[in-house]
């Protein structure tokens, strides 16, 4: 039988003979030794051991991993410890007595209001009447939410792991039970309420959505929009091209009360994005859902074509060839520019690379719309050689960055709208040396809802941006689709921080039945971290591989001790730069897919960065990402030292790009007779071949010096000859003699490349 503690005067006046009630040990402050008796008013329901206690006083956080995580909420103890401030939050820590008196114990709830909520009802248990959330009918993630009550403001807290994740924030009125508490770094305000489960909302008997509302049955005209609510009700929905819902109101035509509720949307456009709001009702209440945002399926062909600037193992490719585009994938990128028609827009973290500068100022004087997102903390030097006329909007220096790199290609257009994403900066490095991918999506109602997404950056849907509209980071909303079909099969969007991407990640981590591959530069994220353990100790396997693991916070070592097969990428070449995760890539049956995008698996992309992340139920480029994530984990696991064979000081350091690594067998590198002199290139191409007479020679060169090279006709004939400086590394020269049509050769190291002049 629970013990109201309304007994709590008493039990307190059993107990301060030897201890002390909690508001005056409040008062000693910081660093005093204080011996406190109270009922707890929470277990693990708010992860880790941090246990709140209360008495007819006041209230106190108790922390301590090695003796608070056996206590229950309910418990009777007396704790002796030190006073510590901890962001804010006064709390024992560590305790240096315990003293468990039974269970079975309960606190009455004060009744407050928002603004009561700080240092005088810190740690204590409270109730809030009347309370409505900001974004009712969405879904609780990691994080603060925000509701009001009687006019006022106040914030509730989700921690991770927490029983509410995933679940439908309340879309009517409530009364909430929580405790106060506060984070913050300065020790001032951060005051926030710890919802502990599903029975802290109390709801008064109104009709209310009792799950969020989900799309399903997606084809080219119809969509079925589902959800359900508390009581039986009828089943209605609001929809409209625009947010004003402007197409009006669909009833079930059954007119019939239920718990569950389902609308069929019919004669619709394809490739085309709805605006829906569901609502049901009885006799004397309305309960409505938040605003959502459907697409339909689109008339597009659905292809999907994926590029890695480093080497691929296609030996385990099951279905099709992963495509290594290595020094071509800047010439890949300036390809799909080329194909923009009608409009183009790019937001895009880091940008040097003068060939795609080139494409886009090529889009603009071919008359296609272009607009341009970048980030003002980064150096895009690329801006300098931009055409002036194209308007350029950086997202100002502040918490968070604009992290995306994407390309739109003709959205309004079905057969020809392109989205270019990936994890791939427009830089040199990026482009050339750090792992990395780019992924090409040939779909009007994806390419679409990057629209969405860019033009609430931009600051509206038109040619100039308007920066006082333009909103980055945790000022956007949730407003785009988030489910397509895209060649057949299931395809997800969602972008950051509005979405609740961490959510859907895990989500997508949580369908694992048989094995787990990640690839990533940065794995900071609790919640992430926590999901790969609970699927490691599932017998999922689990391989991973993480570039920056000494990064604060990395997940890396905790990982590591589960016994998790995770592998340092750092000191190892080039910056690996992939933020992809493929799930059960050998399980057809499994529903197999890969996660990726512009998302590290950190606080900062959840919570402050422009972000975005595709999840693709598609075996083959399922099984494309294998091959490149295959190939990396063959170059960890098989490291190899390079050996030296060489006659005297004529030795060419492996290191320096001359050498072959082999991850199967040891390597010698062994001088020929050539000398250094004569061997100054790698690597040698010609793009874009056939050509104009316009061209550029790519040439990877072993070190600094001057070289000459030549144009000769199919007769041997010398067109032109001339010098230029090579540096170490890739050298791009621009060519434009006017040649006629023909078949022409360059000659250069002693060697002959072979192009087309159309």
């Amino acid at each position: 039988m629970k013990k109201i503690v309304l007994l709590i005067g008493f039990f307190g006046f059993q107990l301060n003979l030897f201890s002390q009630n909690i508001a005056s040990a409040r008062d000693q402050g910081e660093g005093a030794i204080v011996t406190i008796s109270g009922v707890v008013t929470n277990g693990d329901e708010l992860g880790g051991p941090i246990r709140y206690i209360e008495d007819a006083t006041a209230g106190l956080a108790i922390y301590d991993p090695e003796v608070m995580s056996s206590v229950n909420r309910g418990d009777s103890i007396t704790v002796t410890g030190v006073l510590v401030d901890y962001n804010g939050l006064l709390e024992v820590q560590p305790v240096n007595d315990l003293i468990n008196h039974g269970s079975g114990y309960e606190i009455n709830p004060q009744i407050i209001t928002p603004n009561q909520i700080g240092e005088n009802t810190e740690s204590e248990l409270i109730s809030i009447e009347n309370v409505e959330f900001e974004n009712a009918g969405q879904v609780f993630s990691v994080g603060t939410h925000n509701f009001g009550s009687a006019g006022q403001s106040g914030i509730i807290y989700i921690k991770a792991g927490s029983s509410l994740e995933n679940t439908l924030i309340p879309s009517c009125p409530v009364r909430i039970t929580a405790i106060s508490s506060q984070y913050s770094f300065t020790g001032f305000d951060g005051y926030q309420l710890l919802i502990r489960d599903e029975n802290d909302f109390e709801y008064d008997g109104e009709i209310c959505l009792s799950s969020a509302v989900t799309q399903n049955n997606i084809t080219t005209s119809s969509f079925d929009v589902n959800w359900s609510t508390n009581i039986s009700s009828y089943s209605n929905i609001l929809y409209g091209l625009t947010p004003e819902l402007e197409l009006g109101e669909i009833n079930d035509p059954d007119n019939l009360t239920s718990l569950e509720h389902t609308i069929s949307v019919n004669n619709l456009e394809a490739g085309t994005i709805y605006y829906v709001q569901a609502f049901s009702n009885t006799e004397d209440e309305n309960a409505y859902s938040a605003l959502y945002a459907f697409a339909t399926q689109s008339t597009s062909s659905g292809k999907i074509r994926l590029c890695f600037n480093n080497s691929v193992d296609t030996s385990v490719a099951t279905i099709e060839n992963a495509q290594f585009s290595g020094v071509y994938t800047n010439d890949t990128i300036k390809a799909y520019i080329d194909k923009a028609m009608h409009t183009l827009d790019v937001a895009v973290y880091n940008h040097s690379d003068a060939l795609i500068t080139s494409a886009i100022n090529d889009a603009y004087d071919r008359g296609v719309r272009v607009r341009y997102i970048t980030c003002a903390s980064t150096t895009t030097t690329a801006l300098g050689s931009l055409n002036d006329n194209i308007p350029v909007l950086q997202r100002p220096e502040a918490m968070g960055i604009m992290h995306n790199k994407f390309i739109i290609i003709d959205a309004n257009i079905a057969d020809s709208s392109w989205v270019l994403s990936g994890s791939t900066n427009w830089t040199s490095e990026q482009i050339f040396n750090d792992p990395n991918h780019i992924i090409m999506v040939q779909d009007q109602s994806v390419a679409r809802s990057y629209e969405l997404e860019f033009n609430e950056m931009w600051g509206g849907d038109g040619n100039e941006p308007d920066a006082a509209n333009a909103k980055f980071g945790s000022n956007k909303s949730n407003n785009t689709p988030h489910q397509f079909i895209v060649n057949g099969n299931l395809f997800e969007l969602y972008f950051s921080p509005s979405d609740n991407t961490t959510l859907n990640i895990s989500n997508a981590l949580k369908t694992a039945d048989e094995e787990i591959n990640f690839a990533l530069l940065v794995f900071t994220n609790n919640q992430l971290g926590n999901t790969i353990a609970e699927s490691f100790q599932n017998d999922i396997e689990i391989n991973g591989i993480i570039e920056q693991i000494n990064t604060q916070g990395s997940e890396y070592e905790y990982l590591l001790d589960l016994g998790v097969n995770v592998i340092s990428h750092q000191g190892f070449g080039d910056q690996f730069h992939h933020k992809y995760c493929i799930v059960d890539h050998s399980n057809t049956e499994s529903d197999p897919l890969v996660i990726t995008g512009s998302h590290n698996w950190s606080g900062a992309a959840e919570t402050n960065n422009d972000e975005n992340t595709m999840i693709i139920h598609d075996a083959n480029i399922v099984n494309q990402f294998y091959q490149e994530f295959h190939q990396r984990m063959n170059e960890l696991e098989n490291q190899v030292e390079p050996s030296y064979n060489c006659v005297g000081e004529s030795c060419i350091d492996p290191l320096d790009g001359s050498g072959t690594y082999s991850s199967l067998v040891a390597c010698e590198y062994i001088c020929s007779s050539t000398s250094i002199d004569e061997s100054k290139t790698q690597e040698t191409q010609i793009f874009p071949n056939p050509n104009n007479g316009i061209f550029t020679l790519q040439v990877v060169s072993l070190e600094y010096g001057n070289i000459e090279y030549s144009v000769v006709d199919i007769q041997g004939k010398t067109i032109f000859k001339n010098n230029t400086t090579i540096t170490k590394g890739l050298n791009k020269i621009e060519i434009n003699n006017n040649l006629k049509s023909g078949l022409y050769f360059i000659e250069f190291d002693n060697d002959y490349f072979k192009f087309v002049v159309q």
